[in-house]
């Protein structure tokens, strides 16, 4: 059986006339449109250009995260694979069993547990960042809608 990362720079290096492509473009393209399409991945393009605008700030986040890394002028476009240990940092590990970026081609195996990773981070290490997600909204308008619901029946059984 094909691993899923090989399957998925395959398919885009198919489309694409034979050209290795890398995890990160790979990825990338997935999220413009079709394979078979004649589509470029330009890490300049807004979120527009993807089918999930949020694979903009994922891709972006990465980018920037590998060049802290490796200095101003690295392009990640040119790596065979993804750094596994920055997409762990990038996308504070993995939630629900699933890498922020790159999920499925990622080798698993080979990723250190986020906890490993807050156990040997330096000063000088990627920061762990926290994922952006609706659940704080919804921890939010949870207390708020509850409290107007309470509201609401106490007045209902005044009449």
């Amino acid at each position: 059986m094909i691993p899923n990362h090989m399957l998925l720079s395959f398919s885009q290096e198919a489309a694409h006339g034979g050209q290795p492509i890398g995890q990160l473009t790979a990825y990338a393209l997935a999220h413009m449109g079709p394979a078979k399409s004649n589509i470029e991945y330009n890490p300049d393009a807004g979120p527009e250009a993807y089918t999930n605008s949020s694979v903009h700030t994922r891709l972006t986040s990465y980018t920037e995260a590998a060049r802290s890394v490796h200095g101003p002028d690295y392009d990640p476009r040119t790596e065979e694979r993804l750094d596994p240990e920055l997409v762990m940092r990038v996308g504070e590990g993995k939630k629900h069993g699933r890498f922020w970026i790159g999920d499925g081609i990622l080798d698993t195996g080979s990723t250190p547990p986020l906890h490993r990773l807050r156990a040997a981070s330096t000063s000088s290490s990627v920061p762990i960042r926290q994922r952006s997600s609706s659940v704080a909204a919804l921890q939010v308008s949870i207390p708020v809608s509850f409290v107007v619901l309470c509201h609401l029946h106490s007045l209902a059984m005044h009449y």
